[in-house]
């Protein structure tokens, strides 16, 4: 077991808070916009908030997340959504790197991480989640985004803040958050063992915790 969270992690939003987040517009792939209580409504939504789009412990996540908890095993009614921070122009460029089986969208105006009170820094946490299990130790992660930043140079000025972290959030079909949790540092999201179980998946396969 890691160190105690602090009691905000789970903290759900309020109603207020919920129903600001779904009014806000992300953007997809083309740069196209949608309120995102839009993209959620009469769905039972596991929106998964990452880091800056050249986060490698993220793109190891969303990795993980499509390998192991795929479209085919999701409950009925249920959706996954990732939402980054960054622009649209990368969206492409990381839905390729991380093989994601589920769309990709952004607010470019942070106004989501801020609502929902996702936390800043830059640290990363000694406890290994699951889905680290084959991206490597540290040093390889760090050149492995230097790599694949420099194939992208295109796109340095849409990543993100590469300080701001995200987390999960369960919206019901009702409209109502079911679960919330907030990134402590930088390698912190919801294990993908945990999350399969939180939104009903029988087994997570090929990753075990």
């Amino acid at each position: 077991m890691g160190s105690p969270e602090p009691a905000n992690a789970h903290a759900l939003p309020t109603p207020d808070e919920l129903q600001e987040a779904l009014s806000t517009n992300v953007h997809d792939r083309e740069g196209k916009t949608y309120a995102l209580g839009d993209l959620t409504k009469d769905k039972r939504s596991v929106l998964i908030f990452t880091r800056h789009y050249w986060c490698v412990n993220c793109q190891a996540y969303v990795r993980a997340i499509s390998e192991s908890i795929p479209p085919s095993k999701l409950p009925p009614n249920t959706q996954i959504l990732i939402i980054s921070n960054g622009s649209y122009q990368p969206i492409d460029f990381y839905a390729r790197t991380t093989s994601s089986a589920y769309p990709i969208y952004t607010d470019p105006t942070c106004r989501l991480h801020a609502i929902l009170k996702f936390g800043s820094g830059l640290k990363e946490g000694t406890e290994k989640r699951d889905y680290m299990q084959d991206a490597g130790g540290t040093v390889s992660r760090i050149v492995g985004g230097i790599k694949g930043a420099l194939g992208n140079l295109q796109h340095t000025a849409y990543i993100g803040p590469k300080s701001l972290n995200g987390g999960e959030v369960i919206v019901g079909a009702d409209g109502k958050c079911e679960y919330m949790y907030r990134m402590q540092n930088t390698v912190d999201h919801t294990s993908i063992a945990g999350l399969a179980q939180i939104v009903g998946v029988e087994k997570a396969s090929p990753q075990q915790a």
